[in-house]
């Protein structure tokens, strides 16, 4: 009989994520859901995804994707394990990524999976800005 799936309570993506020894408390820093770059391919050097769980039964094989909305390629995928003791426990996961590659400018879709059950998404968009010339150059 396969465990309860348990429910979503937050998936944040930011540049780093720090824990307090002391505390074990988390501060996110650099929040975002939208990156901007000159040149495509681009490769964000190092990002953090916090996923925050609750209602778990037991352990759990979890997966986080992000892909892009019109390609359906993957910019990422990467995956790990959930464990609760208790189903009122709130735990909480974090996914350092290095050099994830963003292929094409546009919406992406960063998706939580449980079992290979999605339970939680959220949009990033990469923003291509357009190359502008010295002002210098023009004068």
């Amino acid at each position: 009989m396969m465990n309860e799936i348990p429910m979503g309570l937050a998936l944040l993506v930011c540049d780093t994520i720090i824990q307090e020894k002391q505390t074990n408390k988390r501060s996110l820093i650099g929040l975002f859901d939208r990156l901007y770059t000159k040149n495509l391919p681009c490769v964000h050097p190092s990002l953090s995804i916090f996923v925050s769980l609750t209602s778990g039964r037991g352990s759990y094989d979890c997966e986080v994707v992000c892909r892009h909305q019109e390609t359906d390629t993957n910019a990422l995928a990467v995956k790990g394990k959930v464990v609760f003791k208790d189903p009122m426990q709130v735990v909480d996961l974090v996914f350092n990524v290095q050099g994830v590659c963003f292929r094409n400018s546009g919406e992406y879709w960063l998706e939580f999976r449980i079992e290979s059950v999605p339970i939680m998404m959220r949009r990033i968009f990469i923003m291509q800005q357009e190359q502008t010339k010295n002002a210098a150059e023009g004068d």
